[in-house]
């Protein structure tokens, strides 16, 4: 316990505080994260009568940590994220003297399982095969088509396929552009995640430009956004939301959406997951990160290396290994020994580890 006088405050009172002085040095996206975990804390004090954050002990910390646990089915990587933001929080309170000292660092944070810190959901090679094969077919040049593409050609996250405008794409120098457009400090515009540094020109195949010029030409709402900008991707209200772009994965993910019948054994007829809304109750369908990762490992396979692929997806090699490279450790053998082959002279007549017996007839 600290010798000092607290001023009272109540919890509402000292996130809005908070929020304001952080304000400047957070990113719109970040201080929503804040807003959202801190919002939960002020609700289960109100809960519990807490009305005095000076009256906040480790004991109620706890019971904090298990109500938030019985509220919802976390997993505890997002605990552990809700528990962070209270922590950082605490941390400014103990400034303004609205909390004893050191009680912030009283914040129980759970160890994250190694197995949980790491999510491995990955759409298979087939479904993502089988999608294409029936986009190409069916759907070609639409919206949905060109984002599946995008992402699973070169394996950029969500807010950056949101953020591209007609004229970041180069159809004649097959790039796009990637540009960091925070309109201002209080409009939440097109961020890159990692702001300034994330801006980086992305290069796309023929065919993913011939795509993207046939959804431009015969497909794409000409719609503007409010800034007057005209968004590669857009609906009859202009750019396209994130919430949008997800619900088109989830809608074209769906096996039913590109094969006959369920594959869970479902009548198709009756399944909630059939109506848009409720897309994402299909055990198969997923979003765009996953597709994101199998686009990077998928990338690996072919050759790409993990420095120039860390440009071309904003990620740093380390994060790269511990949270996108899911290859299996024979994948991963697989195509060292293909690089051996194709750069050291002792590989090069190799099959599977078997030398072959060059013919004497050339």
């Amino acid at each position: 316990m600290s010798d000092r006088q607290l001023e009272p405050i109540s919890p509402k009172e000292a996130i809005d505080w908070y929020l304001e002085h952080r304000h400047d040095e957070l990113r719109e996206a970040t201080r929503r994260t804040h807003r959202s975990g801190l919002n939960i804390f002020r609700t289960w004090a109100e809960e519990e009568g807490l009305d005095n954050l000076n009256d906040l002990s480790g004991r109620n910390l706890v019971a904090f940590k298990t109500w938030r646990k019985s509220e919802t089915d976390l997993n505890t990587v997002r605990l552990n994220g809700t528990l962070g933001v209270v922590q950082r929080f605490l941390r400014f309170c103990e400034t303004i003297e609205a909390i004893d000292e050191g009680l912030a660092e009283k914040v129980p944070l759970p160890n994250v399982p190694p197995g949980e810190e790491v999510k491995t959901e990955v759409p298979e090679d087939e479904q993502v095969k089988a999608i294409r094969d029936y986009y190409d077919r069916f759907e070609y040049g639409s919206r949905r088509h060109a984002e599946f593409e995008l992402i699973a050609e070169v394996g950029i996250r969500l807010g950056a396929v949101r953020a591209i405008d007609i004229e970041d794409v180069d159809l004649e120098r097959l790039v796009i552009h990637l540009q960091h457009r925070p309109e201002n400090p209080d409009v939440y515009g097109t961020p890159m995640k990692n702001g300034f540094d994330g801006e980086r020109i992305i290069n796309i195949s023929p065919g993913l430009t011939q795509l993207l010029d046939d959804y431009i030409s015969h497909n794409r709402n000409g719609a503007t956004d409010q800034f007057d900008r005209n968004p590669l991707f857009t609906s009859y209200r202009g750019r396209v939301s994130t919430t949008t772009i997800r619900r088109d994965f989830y809608k074209l993910s769906r096996p039913c959406e590109y094969e006959p019948g369920c594959s869970h054994g479902r009548e198709v007829e009756e399944c909630e997951a059939t109506h848009s809304k409720q897309a994402q109750s299909c055990p198969s369908s997923f979003t765009t990160h996953p597709l994101r990762k199998w686009s990077i490992m998928s990338q690996l396979d072919a050759g790409v290396s993990k420095e120039i692929l860390s440009d071309r997806v904003d990620v740093s090699v380390p994060i790269l290994d511990k949270h996108y490279d899911q290859r299996s450790e024979e994948r991963k053998s697989i195509r060292r020994r293909e690089e051996l082959e194709a750069n050291l002279e002792q590989y090069a007549m190799t099959d599977g580890g078997q030398v072959i017996e060059e013919n004497d007839e050339g």
